[in-house]
């Protein structure tokens, strides 16, 4: 005897069919959902890469120290990713500089 109970109006082998179909249909599901999400960060990250955050004009990495840093064409801001300050105030002549009096630990 067994203990799957079968669902109304199927029988044991089709409430199997039933089952396996359902766990496919819930992997879909899934993996659809990944792929939506997915596609819905990079809209996003589309609509905002190298935007300025003050005035959201469009942003040009420009050489410094040997730093790759960003630069708004418009309101001529300069903004720094994750390290970046960090490593210009690492080279000797950004921590005499200006920058280093500004940032000085």
């Amino acid at each position: 005897m067994s203990n799957i109970t079968e669902p109304t109006g199927y029988s044991h082998e089709d409430a199997r069919f039933h089952e396996l179909d359902a766990k496919a249909l819930e992997k879909m599901r899934a993996q659809l959902d990944a792929k939506r999400k997915a596609a819905a960060s990079a809209e996003a990250k589309s609509a905002h890469w190298l935007r300025c955050p003050k005035c959201g004009a469009e942003m040009k990495e420009q050489a410094f120290e040997n730093v790759a840093i960003d630069q708004c064409q418009s309101c001529k801001g300069v903004f720094f990713d994750s390290g970046e300050l960090e490593l210009l105030l690492s080279h000797s002549k950004a921590r005499a500089g200006l920058l280093g009096r500004l940032f000085n630990r």
